[in-house]
């Protein structure tokens, strides 16, 4: 009775054995789900189309009046944020054209600063949002990261998205193009 007892526990742990395995071969075969969704753009549902701004801060003005714009929101306090942000802060001057803004909504002015500073992102068009007033207040947007798409200053479109690649093969090529 034992022999039959050890034969059994064996086999059924080298089946366990080759089960991982098996799943384990299969998982290595599809892509990781953090890196499948940092390469899709999502629609927000939480904003306001058709919104605009009662007034564009300095830093954004530009923005304001382009036929085609995109402000990017992150967040210093968001780890995909942090990794596109250093994203951005690698791209070459004028890499994204003049048609591309970016907001940090933060919780503090330093903050946000010093955001802007470690990622080298000061040379864009740009914004500390301090309590995410300007983008919540005027939007409707409180998710970060974010691509707001204006139209002659008023919200068209609104994404969540992971790399700045993703962003820049989904719709800023066609905006750089259509920039004025």
């Amino acid at each position: 009775m034992t022999i039959i007892l050890a034969t059994a526990l064996l086999a059924l742990t080298a089946a366990v054995v080759l089960l991982y395995a098996m799943l384990g071969e299969l998982s290595s075969r599809l892509p990781a789900e953090n890196e499948a969704a940092a390469d899709q753009i999502r629609p927000l549902k939480d904003y306001r189309p058709g919104a605009t701004a009662a007034a564009w801060p300095a830093g954004l003005l530009p923005l304001a009046g382009m036929e085609r714009a995109v402000v990017l929101v992150l967040s210093p306090i968001c780890t995909t944020c942090t990794k596109v942000a250093g994203e951005l802060g690698q791209l070459p001057d004028g890499a994204l054209g003049e048609a591309v803004g970016l907001v940090v909504s933060t919780g503090s002015r330093e903050t946000g600063e010093a955001f802007v500073a470690e990622y080298a992102l000061g040379r864009m068009p740009h914004l500390v949002d301090e309590g995410g007033s300007w983008v919540t207040g005027n939007f409707g947007v409180n998710s970060s990261p974010s691509a707001l798409v204006f139209e002659e200053g008023v919200l068209t479109e609104a994404y969540t998205f992971g790399t700045v690649q993703a962003i820049r093969e989904q719709f800023i090529g066609t905006i750089l193009e259509g920039a004025h």
